[in-house]
């Protein structure tokens, strides 16, 4: 049997990580590093060469703002939710929730659950 654990990751990460991004920031405004590091706080192994192009998509398709805030070193350009956003997370969220509970729903009524049959 062929491994195929990185390329289902893959595939799941691929569907799930837009909205990851948008719940992380609508908890608070936060610059694509720091975007990255809550990703890896909740266990998302996944890099800036990854977020900062799926951040550059979201801001401009509307759901994210970008603003600059001058500190005590490098210029950050910080990310925050539009109105846009959050009524796009508010689906995304719903509509995810739907998906899985129908993925457990036949998870759990399959007799195998996943298990190899031998015979």
């Amino acid at each position: 049997m062929v491994d195929d654990h990185d390329e289902r990751e893959t595939l799941l990460l691929r569907g799930s990580l837009d909205m990851c991004v948008l719940a992380i920031l609508d908890r608070e405004p936060l610059h694509t590093y720091a975007v990255v590091e809550r990703l890896g706080e909740h266990g998302f192994e996944t890099g800036y060469g990854t977020v900062y192009p799926l951040v550059t998509r979201l801001r401009r398709a509307g759901l994210l703002d970008q603003r600059t805030e001058a500190g005590s070193g490098p210029a950050r350009n910080v990310l925050s939710l539009t109105p846009a956003g959050r009524e796009s997370l508010r689906r995304w969220s719903a509509q995810w929730r739907r998906s899985v509970a129908r993925v457990s729903t036949v998870l759990e009524t399959t007799p195998d659950r996943g298990r190899r049959h031998v015979g």
